[in-house]
């Protein structure tokens, strides 16, 4: 390459590329940590390893910044779903690889769920925006996926909102509540992801 097209190719290098995901991820993890209300832009700034200014300039505020990270959070999670949900679910080790994707999301994910625990805990426009946005999708998908195997005989006969919630908490709580589950158990639940996700499946797969 010429020395002066070398030195435009450089010129059109995007000096912010990667800095929106960083403050993206930035942001889910001080959210998730402290809260909507206790959350600090500067902090989140300081977590992407970026200036200020860059937070306002990608998402104009604090409000559409938390609301970018939920919607990126979960596009991470559906991305991840398609890789390995077929069209149609005929066998119980397919079910169990849905089980163990939705495990695996969570232990790299963590703060997902801690975000999705501090917010859906009080009824407010925030809860209510993530729930019409992304939560009744989730669970309308986890419900009918809950009947297939119901019908079939490999998941246990309960009802709808009972069988979502000890899913999520299944799948969720020994991410979330790391620190304690090191204190208690001796266990760090990061080191021990593929473990979880067999139980999960154990716990609520009928021959898989």
């Amino acid at each position: 390459m010429p020395r002066a097209a070398s030195r435009t190719a450089r010129r059109r290098v995007d000096p912010t590329a990667g800095t929106r995901e960083r403050i993206l991820a930035g942001a889910l993890a001080v959210f998730a940590e402290r809260g909507f209300d206790g959350a600090r832009t500067r902090d989140i700034a300081a977590r992407a390893g970026t200036n200020l200014g860059l937070i306002q300039y990608h998402f104009g505020g604090k409000e559409r910044l938390w609301r970018a990270a939920v919607d990126h959070v979960f596009g991470t999670l559906e991305s991840a779903l398609v890789q390995v949900v077929p069209e149609r679910i005929e066998t119980p080790a397919q079910l169990a690889d849905v089980l163990r994707l939705s495990v695996r999301f969570v232990g790299a994910n963590p703060h997902f769920v801690r975000l999705m625990n501090d917010e859906c805990k009080r009824d407010g426009p925030r809860m209510r925006w993530l729930v019409d946005r992304h939560g009744r999708r989730l669970y309308d998908t986890a419900i009918a996926l809950a009947e297939h195997g119901r019908r079939r005989g490999w998941l246990p006969d309960l009802p709808a909102p009972h069988v979502y919630y000890l899913f999520i908490g299944a799948v969720g709580m020994i991410f979330s509540q790391a620190p304690e589950c090191r204190r208690l158990a001796g266990v760090d639940p990061t080191a021990a992801v593929d473990a979880h996700a067999e139980a999960v499946v154990r716990l609520f797969v009928r021959a898989a």
